[in-house]
């Protein structure tokens, strides 16, 4: 019979989570349209276009940039409308949080490509706006505005930090401080702590560019210390954890038979244990755990060939999903009645073991 093989749970090989190299998450919209100002002039209106930031890490950015096209005559922007449009889209786009006053530079000239800075008071942080122009021609332009400075939504930050803890940290608390949004250069970090009852980790989020996207140092939010193997006696369950702490299986053995053979069948090693195991997935994709015997120090294989059917059914190898089960005997070919049964994984990994 061959060894039985169920769930292959290696520390070092299976994380709790795989995150593909980009992750795409909906940042609050940005403002997108085109603006006429006849006279009398009327105030700017933008209508709403959906914006995406895709990211390597975590698009936490509140909003994007906008353009607006605009009539007016003379040789300079108005910097009073410039600043107008500033503050609306602004407290449009993002009306959760407290957008101030905006001031803009004067005697700016009306220039193709030109581009000035204004200034926005936000969540109490001042943050410069870029203006830049474009398609200039007969007093019409078409201005774009691009904040200088990312505007971080902390709470953005919060959610992805608490979705890369592992299960042993799901009651964690992580706090990255007041205000709950940030204004941050590119390169600039905002530290953040995760605690769980006496254990403390930093973790700093770090800007990457003007989009929204983060990394975290260290990447490993929470280092995870893997379960200690359990130990048990006959008829324990005993319960399988990957390394971030998350349970897979349930393994019991729930008796053992022995028998000396026959005349035709005998053991090499002394004696046939049989041990009947019942397995239950806690996960899908459970395969790949051996369980021997360790008898004074040596390990047997639960594949020995008996002609006798007092060890029927089988344990036979199958991959088990969330909810299933399976039991049978192994049979291992041993020297003592006493000792111990030893689940682990291909890699050697001990998972629990069964004294007898």
């Amino acid at each position: 019979m061959p060894a039985v093989k169920f769930n292959r749970l290696s520390w070092a090989r299976h994380p709790r989570r795989v995150t593909p190299p980009g992750v795409i998450v909906r940042a609050i919209t940005s403002r997108s349209a085109a603006v006429q100002e006849p006279t009398p002039p009327r105030p700017s209106r933008f209508a709403a276009a959906g914006v995406r930031a895709v990211c390597s890490v975590a698009a936490v950015l509140l909003l994007a940039g906008c353009s607006a096209e605009v009539t007016i005559g003379g040789g300079t922007v108005d910097e009073n409308r410039t600043a107008d449009a500033v503050g609306n889209y602004l407290r449009e786009a993002v009306p959760d949080v407290q957008v101030g006053s905006v001031t803009c530079p004067e005697d700016v000239k009306v220039a193709e490509g030109a581009s000035f800075e204004c200034t926005a008071e936000v969540a109490g942080s001042q943050v410069p706006v870029t203006v830049t122009l474009s398609h200039v021609q007969d007093g019409d332009y078409t201005y774009e505005l691009k904040l200088a400075k990312a505007l971080i939504d902390i709470d953005k930050v919060i959610t992805e930090i608490r979705s890369r803890l592992p299960a042993q940290a799901a009651g964690a608390r992580v706090d990255c401080g007041a205000p709950s949004v940030r204004v941050a250069e590119v390169g600039g970090t905002i530290p953040c702590t995760i605690s769980l009852g006496s254990k403390r980790q930093a973790v700093r989020t770090v800007v990457d560019n003007l989009d929204g996207t983060v990394h975290f140092e260290p990447a490993i939010v929470w280092p995870v210390t893997p379960p200690k193997p359990s130990t048990g006696k006959i008829g324990d369950k005993l319960t399988v954890y990957d390394e971030a702490g998350a349970a897979q299986l349930e393994a019991t053995v729930t008796r053992l038979k022995f028998s000396a053979g026959d005349e035709f069948d005998g053991p090499e090693h002394g004696v046939y244990m049989g041990a009947n195991v019942t397995l239950r997935a806690l996960a899908d994709g459970q395969d790949l755990v051996e369980i021997t015997a360790l008898v004074g120090g040596r390990k047997y294989t639960g594949d020995a060939i008996v002609t006798s059917t007092a060890f029927d059914p089988p344990l036979d190898p199958v991959i088990l999903d969330r909810g299933e089960q399976a039991s049978g005997w192994l049979v291992f070919d041993v020297p003592s009645r006493h000792g111990q049964l030893v689940m682990h994984d291909l890699d050697g990994h001990q998972l629990g073991a069964w004294k007898y």
